[in-house]
């Protein structure tokens, strides 16, 4: 029997099932789709304290936020990167004093950083191709990291299955009985897995989960909350990001992504239904306004490249405005029987903490060990690591995607180009056979949007003619 079936792949699932499975616990994680193939890989791709939040007295938050930060940083350096935030100063928004005040906080509330903190900065000057408008001279400057947060929920799940978890996917939970001292939950394969508790960390879903699946009622609820994003041309160079006040007093993101693109978001839109997230035309003229407020060389619809959008799951706290509701999170513990949590909120830089506390709210209800080490042991892949193996065979953007992406599992990588014959069928400049058949084997990739959207992020520009090619490869390792 197991111990614990978490239901829910996205970034608390496989957080919570990494952390369980390294206290001795006999875990299950079963997810409907792909890993992160909701709400958990179409965010801002941020781990931040949460600045604005400031604003809405949310120290605990941005404290624990600053703290984990750190944390990542350490355990996923290898898909992490410190950037550094433009803030232009906008006076009748927000007066000097307290930005100030608040970079202040925000440099001193999560105690110890190896981050650089916050200063003033000349926007006109200290830029190299400054792309703002000549209006916006001065500004602050602070640190937070840019994360892929796609490959962060896989590496957290490859770390538990590595550690004796199993994971099913693309498989749903079709029923779930409750006895007194275990459930019995049947998947749509009709397997049925008895486990002494069930931890609900499905997002979006949680409300179904709970109600129709497994039969328990909550008086908790949710926001949903859509974010949309654009991706565009690269619109200046340099490494830095931009915060962009906005006259509705909400900030918008101005960042490089992919070496090639800039990544503009994000929105706050209530929505009724977390099924097909799809940007609207009011969120794509918002986004292009947010940013044209400040750019010099206006853009246009022509230049948007790709968007997605997600849906956020959020506590409901009756907040009026969306872009003010918590992005805390909370329990819902039931032991009328068998023990079921459920996950309410959350964001993606508090999902290991998030973990933590969901272990100790259940250890009231089964045996867990008091047992903390997911904030010293690094995630697959990091740690020193060279890319000689390949020894120039690979374009260089082709490498550095690599050890972005796969860290010091590029040796493993590199059995795969041996195997496949100096790397199998070439699909196209930035995607080989050996890499499709390491994801499959190595990543549980099982489409091509697998491995386009969530393993790696050629999608974005991926010719639509050789997706026939991806797919006759990708038949040969399933």
């Amino acid at each position: 029997m197991n111990d614990l079936l978490i239901i829910g792949g996205g970034i608390n699932g496989v957080g919570i099932a990494r952390d369980a499975v390294g206290r001795g616990l006999k875990v299950t994680l079963v997810e409907k789709g792909d890993l992160a193939s909701q709400t958990s890989s179409w965010s801002t791709k941020l781990i931040h304290g949460g600045i604005r939040y400031l604003e809405n007295y949310e120290f605990r938050l941005v404290r624990e936020s600053l703290k984990e930060r750190e944390v990542i940083k350490s355990i996923a350096p290898h898909i992490s990167k410190p950037v550094r935030f433009v803030m232009p100063h906008v006076s009748h928004l927000r007066p000097v004093w307290l930005i100030r005040m608040g970079l202040l906080l925000y440099d001193w509330l999560g105690g110890f950083i190896t981050l650089p903190k916050s200063k003033y900065v000349n926007l006109q000057n200290d830029y190299i191709g400054n792309p703002l408008k000549e209006n916006f001279q001065k500004g602050y400057e602070y640190s937070d990291l840019s994360i892929d947060d796609a490959r962060l929920v896989l590496l957290n799940a490859q770390d538990a299955l590595n550690r004796g978890a199993e994971i099913i996917l693309n498989t749903a939970v079709t029923n779930a009985i409750r006895h007194d001292d275990y459930w019995e939950v049947e998947l749509k394969n009709k397997k049925i897995i008895k486990t002494k508790a069930i931890i609900n960390a499905s997002g979006p879903f949680v409300l179904n989960i709970l109600k129709d699946i497994c039969k328990v009622e909550t008086n908790k609820s949710l926001r949903l909350v859509q974010g949309s994003h654009l991706i565009v041309k690269k619109l200046y160079e340099g490494e830095q990001a931009y915060i962009l006040q906005q006259e509705d007093r909400r900030i918008v993101f101005m960042i490089p992504y992919q070496n090639e693109f800039t990544l503009i978001g994000t929105t706050d839109k209530e929505v009724d239904s977390y099924l097909n997230p799809t940007i609207t035309p009011e969120e794509q003229s918002y986004l292009l306004n947010a940013v044209n407020c400040f750019l010099k060389n206006q853009i246009s619809e022509s230049d948007i490249i790709w968007t997605y959008a997600g849906i956020r799951p959020l506590l409901e706290d009756f907040n009026q405005s969306a872009s003010k509701v918590t992005r805390d999170y909370e329990f819902d513990l039931d032991v009328n029987g068998a023990p079921i949590l459920s996950v309410f909120g959350g964001k993606l830089t508090t999902y290991r903490k998030l973990a933590e506390h969901a272990l100790e709210k259940l250890s009231t209800a089964i045996s867990i060990k008091n047992a903390t080490w997911t904030n010293k042991e690094q995630l697959p892949g990091a740690g020193t690591f060279t890319s000689e193996e390949f020894n120039n065979l690979l374009p260089i953007s082709m490498m550095q995607r690599f050890s972005q992406s796969y860290g010091n599992q590029i040796s493993k990588l590199y059995s795969y180009f041996i195997s496949s014959g100096n790397g199998g069928a070439k699909i196209t400049e930035d995607l080989y056979e050996f890499e499709i058949a390491y994801l499959v084997k190595e990543e549980m990739a099982s489409s091509a949007e697998d491995i386009l959207f969530r393993r790696t992020k050629l999608g974005i520009n991926f010719p639509k003619d050789k997706i026939n090619s991806l797919n006759d490869v990708l038949k040969k390792y399933l």
